[in-house]
């Protein structure tokens, strides 16, 4: 009777292990994937490309001079006309230069006097060119000094204004004619041009540059007295 009972009790354990049975691993939710991300790329946008600045010199107007101007306005061919009068400022050897090209160059329009006063101008003369550059030995041959010039050229400025003549300032010595006395007649003779002529090797300091650019005065850089006769030719419309 035991045994009938132990083999009954083992039964039933069989049985409720049956029961039990199975796979005993949970079932693993479903994992939803993360979409994919997508790694953003380094894309710079390449800016476009700007094209460097070339250095292109502006080609200058037709009919402006091709001289140098150190920034001032360059000449205009034929901006002068009339007759001319040619006198010294400082009484040095570049207003005999100057007369000279012109006579060369043929001009037919022109008088020289350097020592010409304000009585003697009229309005004969359309153009004063005032070629400027302290000589003591010229001053001393004309019977001046540099009190007596500045009176002059000063009476002369004032007469040349009154009769709306125009001026051109011209300083063709270089450095020979620069220093305390050269430059005192530069200070007076500049400021009144309507137009400059320079030789580039005497304004290295841009004295002359410094009392033009105040009225924007059209000018012309020369590098040979020479170029003088060329450019008031030009100047002339020729």
């Amino acid at each position: 009777m035991k045994k009938f009972i132990v083999l009954v009790l083992a039964l039933a354990m069989v049985l409720s292990l049956a029961a039990c049975g199975g796979n005993s691993n949970p079932t693993a939710a479903p994992t939803t994937a993360a979409p994919e991300t997508t790694k953003a790329q380094d894309q710079t946008t390449a800016a476009p490309e700007t094209t460097q600045g070339q250095d292109q010199t502006t080609a200058a107007p037709s009919g402006d001079a091709a001289w140098e101007t150190k920034g001032l306005p360059a000449l205009t061919k034929g901006c002068l006309s009339g007759n001319l009068l040619i006198t010294s400022v400082g009484q040095s050897s570049e207003a005999d230069t100057v007369a000279n090209l012109l006579k060369r160059a043929k001009f037919d329009n022109y008088t020289q006097l350097n020592t010409v006063t304000a009585d003697a101008i009229s309005n004969s003369y359309q153009v004063l060119v005032m070629v400027v550059g302290g000589s003591s030995k010229g001053l001393g041959g004309a019977g001046l000094d540099q009190d007596k010039e500045t009176a002059r050229v000063t009476a002369v400025i004032e007469k040349a204004k009154e009769l709306n003549m125009q001026i051109v300032c011209m300083h063709i010595g270089g450095t020979d004619r620069r220093g305390t006395m050269s430059d005192a007649f530069i200070n007076l003779a500049f400021p009144a041009a309507d137009f400059a002529i320079v030789l580039k090797e005497g304004d290295t300091d841009d004295l002359m540059k410094s009392i033009l650019a105040q009225k924007n005065v059209p000018t012309a850089y020369i590098d040979k007295q020479l170029e003088s006769r060329d450019v008031l030719a030009f100047m002339f419309g020729k």
